[in-house]
């Protein structure tokens, strides 16, 4: 089963996890990041820029969807000027989750990773193969991060954790993620941030992954660091569409062909779409609406893949009845 896609899309999709244990590794240096010198990419970022959708209901209230990663590149910013003037105009940024708050509060940061502790005394080596075992503490080990505690923390911990490493290792620099620019931003002009989310739902949601799913994405995430320049190129792509604003390639680059999987590797897909990007866009779409009922105009940025494409928020907002309009 070849889902690497959502392992790449992780950067589009869960916040939390990824600010959490990238955050201690995180340098202000971003020159290990291995740029492409073509000079397609220079002239893709000059001609273009990321999706903003402007929401209006009957009444002229606004709601904005800006479609974020959570890690960045400098040459993204300054964001272009018709994102700024419709955050600066905004009542309020709505995110995933408040990482800044959440920063600042260890006892949560320690309530959050007890979610992904075995509870029944086990540990990993008692869940999974002892090849996959052995194979992912190689892993740890080559990347220095390995820690004999980790074997009482579930496979979504290992494959996330990996999967954050190897990020910070090509340079997907957390500290230059879209959101956390914009927080920054609400901050210093004492604009409010909502929540539409949390960091403990996020957690949560990882930790109810049925244990078959969580062993599946632990081996995958193996797999992608065996074949670094695969996922490497994952993360470029994904990158470069979001800083392109081409709508439909970016929409196909999220939808994964899955006519080869088997019956069982089909339920867990599903599994897995239905809990990161079905359900919650669906909560997001309505937290859009509360808004636009409220009357307040709010700037709503939140992962890319829950913006964009067929179930995205700006579709099913358009399905809603709510006028929904690309704006450049």
């Amino acid at each position: 089963m070849n889902i690497k896609k959502l392992l790449a899309l992780l950067i589009a999709l869960v916040m939390c996890f990824l600010f959490v244990a990238c955050k201690n590794n995180d340098s202000d240096d971003s020159s290990n990041y291995k740029k492409s010198s073509t000079s397609s990419r220079d002239e893709l970022q000059k001609s273009s820029g990321p999706l903003l959708y402007r929401v209006t209901d009957d009444d002229g209230d606004i709601v904005w969807l800006f479609g974020s990663i959570h890690v960045g590149r400098e040459e993204f910013y300054p964001l272009p000027d018709y994102v700024l003037d419709a955050f600066d105009n905004s009542d309020a940024l709505a995110v995933e989750c408040d990482v800044k708050k959440f920063e600042e509060d260890f006892t949560r940061q320690y309530k959050v990773l007890s979610k992904l502790v075995y509870s029944d005394r086990t540990t990993i080596k008692d869940h999974v193969s002892d090849e996959l075992y052995e194979s992912s503490v190689a892993v740890f080990k080559e990347l220095g991060l390995y820690n004999s505690a980790f074997d009482y923390y579930i496979p979504i911990f290992w494959s996330q954790a990996i999967e954050s490493a190897l990020l910070e290792m090509y340079g997907a620099n957390t500290k230059l993620g879209i959101d956390l620019h914009l927080m920054d931003r609400a901050s210093e002009s004492d604009k409010e941030i909502l929540e539409i989310e949390s960091v403990e739902f996020q957690y949560q949601m990882l930790a109810d992954f049925s244990e078959e799913l969580q062993i599946l994405l632990l081996q995958q995430t193996i797999e992608s660091y065996n074949s670094d320049q695969e996922l490497e190129t994952e993360l470029n792509d994904m990158m470069d569409l979001w800083a392109s604003g081409d709508e439909k390639a970016f929409a196909e680059y999220l939808t994964d062909d899955t006519s080869e999987l088997t019956g069982e590797e089909l339920e867990l897909y599903n599994e897995y779409n239905d809990a990161m990007i079905v359900n919650r866009n669906n909560n997001m779409a309505d937290f859009a609406e509360d808004a636009l009922d409220s009357g307040d105009e709010v700037f709503i940025c939140v992962g890319a893949a829950h913006v964009i494409g067929d179930g995205g928020m700006a579709d099913l907002l358009e399905e809603r009845g709510y006028n929904v309009e690309i704006v450049r």
